[in-house]
């Protein structure tokens, strides 16, 4: 399990409400263009994201878990 920053929690934040591409991630969260790639790619190989196909991401089961213990320690 890989430790999560800042940037990963907003990324998963913003992929809580739905799927996303990474403009609008980068939108919502004011990550540039490089950092958001980062987060995407190190969330996917975690297991907690999944590219659904090209430029369009989505929350795994796994991710959606994350994101609730997230918001329940918070």
């Amino acid at each position: 399990m890989i430790e999560l920053d800042e940037r990963d929690r907003d990324v998963l934040s913003v992929l809580a409400e739905g799927r996303a591409n990474p403009y609008y991630i980068r939108e919502q969260t004011g990550l540039n263009k490089g950092d958001t790639n980062t987060v995407l790619n190190r969330l996917a190989r975690a297991g907690h994201v999944r590219q659904v196909t090209r430029g369009l991401y989505e929350l795994t089961d796994d991710g959606a878990e994350l994101v609730r213990e997230n918001a329940e320690v918070e």
